[in-house]
Protein backbone atom coordinates (compact mmCIF):
# COMPACT_ATOMS: atom_id res chain seq x y z
CA UNK A 1 0.00 0.00 0.00
CA UNK A 2 1.79 3.43 -1.24
CA UNK A 3 2.47 5.77 1.84
CA UNK A 4 0.34 8.87 2.35
CA UNK A 5 2.30 11.40 1.27
CA UNK A 6 2.24 14.68 4.28
CA UNK A 7 1.80 17.96 2.96
CA UNK A 8 4.87 20.13 2.97
CA UNK A 9 3.51 23.03 5.38
CA UNK A 10 2.18 20.45 7.76
CA UNK A 11 5.98 18.86 8.28
CA UNK A 12 7.05 22.45 8.48
CA UNK A 13 4.89 23.16 11.34
CA UNK A 14 5.25 19.39 13.40
CA UNK A 15 9.52 20.67 13.19
CA UNK A 16 8.21 23.93 14.14
CA UNK A 17 6.85 22.65 17.34
CA UNK A 18 9.67 20.11 18.11
CA UNK A 19 12.19 23.12 17.99
CA UNK A 20 10.03 24.79 20.30
CA UNK A 21 9.66 21.93 22.60
CA UNK A 22 13.82 21.54 22.73
CA UNK A 23 14.49 25.15 23.33
CA UNK A 24 11.96 25.06 26.27
CA UNK A 25 14.29 22.03 27.75
CA UNK A 26 17.15 23.88 27.29
CA UNK A 27 16.68 27.34 28.63
CA UNK A 28 17.27 26.99 32.21
CA UNK A 29 14.10 28.59 34.73
CA UNK A 30 16.08 30.90 36.23
CA UNK A 31 16.96 32.54 33.12
CA UNK A 32 15.35 35.90 31.88
CA UNK A 33 13.20 34.66 28.64
CA UNK A 34 11.04 36.19 26.77
CA UNK A 35 7.73 35.16 27.01
CA UNK A 36 6.64 34.73 23.40
CA UNK A 37 8.18 33.30 20.09
CA UNK A 38 8.02 37.09 18.86
CA UNK A 39 9.47 38.48 21.74
CA UNK A 40 12.36 35.90 21.03
CA UNK A 41 12.63 36.92 17.85
CA UNK A 42 13.23 40.61 18.48
CA UNK A 43 15.58 39.79 20.97
CA UNK A 44 17.87 37.39 18.41
CA UNK A 45 17.13 40.51 15.97
CA UNK A 46 18.71 42.76 18.69
CA UNK A 47 21.47 40.38 19.53
CA UNK A 48 22.39 40.18 15.88
CA UNK A 49 22.46 44.48 15.23
CA UNK A 50 24.04 45.10 18.63
CA UNK A 51 26.03 47.37 16.47
CA UNK A 52 23.24 48.70 14.76
CA UNK A 53 20.63 51.45 15.68
CA UNK A 54 17.61 49.85 15.91
CA UNK A 55 13.63 51.46 15.87
CA UNK A 56 10.50 50.24 16.43
CA UNK A 57 9.71 50.84 12.85
CA UNK A 58 12.57 48.67 12.19
CA UNK A 59 10.88 46.29 14.29
CA UNK A 60 7.18 45.96 12.74
CA UNK A 61 8.76 45.72 8.89
CA UNK A 62 11.42 42.91 9.91
CA UNK A 63 8.52 40.70 11.98
CA UNK A 64 5.59 42.46 9.83
CA UNK A 65 3.22 43.32 12.77
CA UNK A 66 1.03 46.69 13.09
CA UNK A 67 1.91 49.45 15.06
CA UNK A 68 0.04 48.46 18.17
CA UNK A 69 1.20 44.88 18.13
CA UNK A 70 4.52 46.22 18.41
CA UNK A 71 3.94 49.06 21.00
CA UNK A 72 2.33 46.28 23.08
CA UNK A 73 4.88 44.16 22.80
CA UNK A 74 8.02 46.24 23.52
CA UNK A 75 6.27 47.51 26.50
CA UNK A 76 6.12 44.28 27.88
CA UNK A 77 9.93 43.23 27.15
CA UNK A 78 10.90 46.73 28.51
CA UNK A 79 8.55 45.74 31.54
CA UNK A 80 9.87 42.52 32.39
CA UNK A 81 13.63 43.53 31.84
CA UNK A 82 14.82 42.38 28.53
CA UNK A 83 15.13 45.69 26.52
CA UNK A 84 15.66 49.50 27.08
CA UNK A 85 14.68 52.44 24.97
CA UNK A 86 16.50 55.35 25.12
CA UNK A 87 15.16 58.45 23.65
CA UNK A 88 17.36 59.49 20.47
CA UNK A 89 15.26 63.46 19.79
CA UNK A 90 14.04 66.14 21.62
CA UNK A 91 10.73 65.58 21.82
CA UNK A 92 11.24 61.51 22.30
CA UNK A 93 9.24 60.32 20.15
CA UNK A 94 12.25 58.50 18.12
CA UNK A 95 14.02 56.01 21.40
CA UNK A 96 16.80 53.06 20.18
CA UNK A 97 16.14 49.84 21.43
CA UNK A 98 18.92 48.10 23.61
CA UNK A 99 19.10 44.49 25.22
CA UNK A 100 19.89 44.40 28.52
CA UNK A 101 22.90 43.19 29.39
CA UNK A 102 21.28 40.39 31.46
CA UNK A 103 18.94 39.43 28.34
CA UNK A 104 21.98 39.58 26.06
CA UNK A 105 24.16 37.51 28.23
CA UNK A 106 20.71 35.02 28.43
CA UNK A 107 20.68 35.08 24.68
CA UNK A 108 23.97 34.35 24.01
CA UNK A 109 23.68 30.69 25.76
CA UNK A 110 20.40 30.49 24.08
CA UNK A 111 22.44 30.87 20.47
CA UNK A 112 25.36 28.20 21.98
CA UNK A 113 22.12 25.91 21.92
CA UNK A 114 20.58 26.95 18.83
CA UNK A 115 23.92 25.83 17.01
CA UNK A 116 23.82 22.15 18.66
CA UNK A 117 20.25 22.24 17.61
CA UNK A 118 21.27 23.09 14.13
CA UNK A 119 24.26 19.98 14.39
CA UNK A 120 21.35 17.56 15.76
CA UNK A 121 18.90 18.36 12.91
CA UNK A 122 21.87 17.86 10.20
CA UNK A 123 23.39 14.71 11.37
CA UNK A 124 23.34 11.97 8.51
CA UNK A 125 23.74 14.98 5.98
CA UNK A 126 26.77 15.65 3.90
CA UNK A 127 28.18 19.38 3.37
CA UNK A 128 26.04 18.81 -0.35
CA UNK A 129 22.96 17.33 1.20
CA UNK A 130 23.13 20.46 3.63
CA UNK A 131 23.64 23.10 1.30
CA UNK A 132 21.06 21.85 -1.01
CA UNK A 133 18.68 21.83 2.24
CA UNK A 134 19.54 25.19 2.77
CA UNK A 135 18.84 26.59 -1.36
CA UNK A 136 15.38 24.60 -0.87
CA UNK A 137 14.42 26.52 2.55
CA UNK A 138 15.24 29.63 0.88
CA UNK A 139 12.92 28.84 -1.78
CA UNK A 140 10.18 27.96 0.26
CA UNK A 141 10.45 31.14 1.96
CA UNK A 142 10.80 32.91 -1.54
CA UNK A 143 7.64 31.47 -2.55
CA UNK A 144 5.52 32.17 0.69
CA UNK A 145 6.63 35.83 0.63
CA UNK A 146 5.18 35.96 -3.02
CA UNK A 147 1.95 34.37 -2.22
CA UNK A 148 1.54 36.68 0.73
CA UNK A 149 2.14 39.76 -1.69
CA UNK A 150 -0.19 38.12 -4.21
CA UNK A 151 -2.65 38.00 -1.02
CA UNK A 152 -1.98 41.32 -0.07
CA UNK A 153 -2.96 42.67 -3.21
CA UNK A 154 -5.99 40.85 -3.71
CA UNK A 155 -6.62 42.05 -0.29
CA UNK A 156 -6.40 45.81 -1.61
CA UNK A 157 -8.05 45.16 -4.81
CA UNK A 158 -11.21 44.57 -3.24
CA UNK A 159 -14.06 46.83 -3.81
CA UNK A 160 -15.01 49.28 -1.11
CA UNK A 161 -18.64 49.40 0.63
CA UNK A 162 -21.29 51.10 -0.43
CA UNK A 163 -20.81 54.33 -1.73
CA UNK A 164 -21.34 57.40 0.73
CA UNK A 165 -24.85 58.13 -2.01
CA UNK A 166 -26.24 54.99 -1.75
CA UNK A 167 -25.21 55.04 2.29
CA UNK A 168 -27.13 57.78 2.11
CA UNK A 169 -30.07 57.11 0.97
CA UNK A 170 -30.44 53.98 2.92
CA UNK A 171 -31.76 55.91 5.98
CA UNK A 172 -34.13 57.61 3.76
CA UNK A 173 -35.95 54.74 2.27
CA UNK A 174 -36.17 52.73 5.50
CA UNK A 175 -38.02 55.89 6.43
CA UNK A 176 -40.32 55.88 3.09
CA UNK A 177 -40.57 52.52 4.25
CA UNK A 178 -41.44 52.90 7.67
CA UNK A 179 -44.14 55.23 6.79
CA UNK A 180 -46.27 53.23 4.46
CA UNK A 181 -49.67 52.42 5.94
CA UNK A 182 -50.51 49.67 7.81
CA UNK A 183 -53.71 47.98 6.39
CA UNK A 184 -56.15 49.92 8.62
CA UNK A 185 -54.49 53.18 7.91
CA UNK A 186 -54.83 51.88 4.10
CA UNK A 187 -58.40 50.84 4.13
CA UNK A 188 -59.22 54.91 5.90
CA UNK A 189 -57.12 56.22 3.33
CA UNK A 190 -58.95 54.58 0.43
CA UNK A 191 -62.35 55.45 2.14
CA UNK A 192 -61.91 58.17 4.04
CA UNK A 193 -64.93 59.49 6.60
CA UNK A 194 -66.30 62.39 5.79
CA UNK A 195 -66.79 64.81 8.60
CA UNK A 196 -69.81 65.05 10.09
CA UNK A 197 -71.19 61.72 8.31
CA UNK A 198 -71.94 58.32 10.04
CA UNK A 199 -69.99 56.16 8.05
CA UNK A 200 -67.77 56.10 4.82
CA UNK A 201 -68.90 57.41 1.26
Amino acid sequence: MEEKQIGISFQLRVIHNQIKAVIGKSISKNDLAPQSQLQGGILGYLYHHREDPVYQGEIEKVFRISRATATNTLQVMEKNGLILRKKQDKDGRLKRIFMTEEAAANHARLEEGMKTLDEYMQRGMTEAEKAELGRYLKLIMTNLEDLYAEYCLAEEAKPAGPSEETEQEAPEQKMDEARQPTGQEAAEQTFPEEKGAGGPL
